[in-house]
């Protein structure tokens, strides 16, 4: 095993050595501040963590005022922790977590900041402990699974695709051939309406019917060619008509073509949601409206059933694909009770392209 790195020689504090122990014993990143944010003490990583990256500080911070250094560094997220370790100083209940993007020359790197308020006998009352964690390597882990995810939902609408068209353009015809030759055969044999060729024939029509509607509901025929205003307008109707719950649209007209893989996300997205109506909600009807409004896609289904149990986001697999595949696209995905009902509200930044042709 090999020898472990030197300490820092620690500086002097305004902590017992008991709790400067404490902290240098800490793998995190650690400082405390007191009831106006100055740095009293900071522990073995954290000089560690200075002197390898060239802060050329020999108190390594103490004394310094931590809030300060927070609003005055050229960092987006820096208003935001001081305000939220101002909060803990001023009695908020703890802890407070925040990530946040670190400039690094070898890349993308990413840090979790968690603070704590303390009370602790011997120290200044009161004050926060602040932990800082590289979490770059969770970081990077969760987006090779969501690109994993992506991919596979990608593949998943290829193959929906494929055996849509399959169905309808090699299956169903075989069937209607079928059918139509039973029809001859029964009517060369004076075979009558109930007769049991007519019967066949008859079954051959209900299974046709299920099949088209299979193949639809794997993949919208109308989605390419005609985008996804035409889309939404069949499937609502087929829809009501399957379910017997009321479809009302509201679709800014006209509605521009999308991206593929945006006009797919939202189509996903409204039939997932309207599938929950009628299996979930109790609701008779559904409103479903879709515009461009502030460099937005915006699009919300709303029922007027059961809503949200308890209050809180719920979320099956179906409604997890709906948020990742809006989070690839650099949208959002939320759920919200109505009183009565649920609204499932999505946003896509708009294509500039809709912008240039309007200007």
């Amino acid at each position: 095993m090999a020898p472990s790195a030197a300490l820092p020689e620690p500086n002097p504090s305004a902590v017992p050595a008991f709790y400067q122990a404490t902290l240098d014993a800490l793998p995190s990143c650690v400082a405390l501040i007191d009831s106006v944010g100055d740095i009293i003490a900071v522990n073995a990583a954290w000089r560690r963590f200075g002197e390898e990256n060239g802060l050329a500080d020999p108190a390594h911070g103490v004394g310094r005022n931590y809030l300060e250094i927070c609003e005055t560094a050229r960092h987006p997220d820096g208003a935001a922790v001081a305000a939220g370790l101002r909060a803990l100083l001023a009695g908020a209940p703890g802890p407070f977590r925040h990530e946040y993007e670190c400039p690094s020359p070898a890349g993308a790197a990413w840090g979790r900041l968690s603070a704590l308020r303390l009370e602790p006998p011997g120290l200044p009352a009161p004050c926060v402990m602040i932990l800082h964690d590289d979490v770059t390597a969770r970081r990077e882990a969760e987006r090779g699974l969501r690109e994993i995810a992506a991919g596979l939902l990608l593949a998943e609408d290829a193959e929906r695709r494929r055996i849509g068209r399959e169905l309808h353009d090699g299956v169903a015809q075989q069937l209607t051939a079928a059918r139509l030759m039973l029809g001859r055969f029964a009517a060369n044999d004076g075979d009558p309406a109930t007769g049991p060729l007519a019967e066949a024939a008859n079954v051959l029509s209900a299974a046709i019917v299920e099949l088209r509607t299979l193949s639809y509901l794997l993949h919208p025929p109308m989605l390419e060619p005609l985008g996804l205003a035409a889309a939404l307008r069949q499937y609502a109707g087929g829809f009501s008509r399957r379910t017997g719950v009321a479809v009302t649209l509201d679709i800014e007209t006209p509605f521009p073509r999308l991206s593929a893989a945006m006009e797919i996300a939202l189509y996903r997205m409204a039939q997932e949601a309207l599938d929950n109506v009628h299996r979930h909600s109790g609701s008779r009807r559904a409103e479903v409206a879709l515009a461009v409004d502030h460099g937005l896609v915006r699009m919300t289904v709303r029922d007027y059933g059961a809503g949200l149990a308890d209050g809180s986001e719920a979320g099956g697999a179906g409604l997890q694909g709906m948020r990742l595949r809006l989070q690839e696209l650099g949208g959002g995905f939320r759920l919200a009770d109505a009183r009565p009902g649920l609204v499932v509200a999505a946003e896509l930044p708009a294509p500039s392209s809709l912008f240039h042709s309007a200007s």
